[in-house]
């Protein structure tokens, strides 16, 4: 039985130096919808007015949130039978109300005995370069625990 949209992928698949993005705005929707999910309802993340008194003059996404863009390029890299067995992260900015955030993944090491890949990941917001603060800076280590749908 196949599951129409599911990509799975084999060690085979995945080569050191794949590479991999995703792209969002972080709109007032978002951060009041994971507020909700995650019950984190800090007033610098929904209070407009609170906002103005921080050092951005804005609100700010929630921390999890902004990591969470992280995913669909796991996914991308490893495939839909993938998953976290151990993360690292590093907030090193704030991610404002529509800031557009880009997230590259890029596969620095393959662990075939463990069917395990590590990923290095940075986020950065519109308008920024190679040369300027990133969002994040995180390494993750994917495994791949579904390879093929025997069902």
């Amino acid at each position: 039985m196949s599951l129409k949209g599911i990509v799975l992928k084999k060690m085979e698949d995945i080569k050191v130096g794949d590479v991999a993005y995703f792209s969002k705005t972080v709109t007032e929707a978002d951060i009041m919808m994971f507020a909700q999910l995650s019950g984190d309802y800090a007033p610098q993340h929904v209070s407009a007015e609170f906002g103005k008194t921080m050092m951005y003059k804005s609100r700010i996404a929630h921390g999890m949130l902004t990591a969470g863009l992280i995913c669909p390029v796991l996914n991308r890299l490893c495939g839909d039978g993938s998953v976290t067995y151990s993360q690292e992260i590093k907030f090193k900015s704030a991610v404002l109300l529509n800031d557009t955030v880009t997230v590259r993944g890029e596969v620095v090491e393959l662990i075939p005995e463990e069917n395990k890949v590590k990923i290095d990941v940075v986020c950065r917001k519109q308008g920024t370069g190679p040369e300027d603060r990133p969002l994040i800076l995180a390494a993750f280590v994917q495994k791949l625990e579904i390879t093929s749908l025997d069902v």
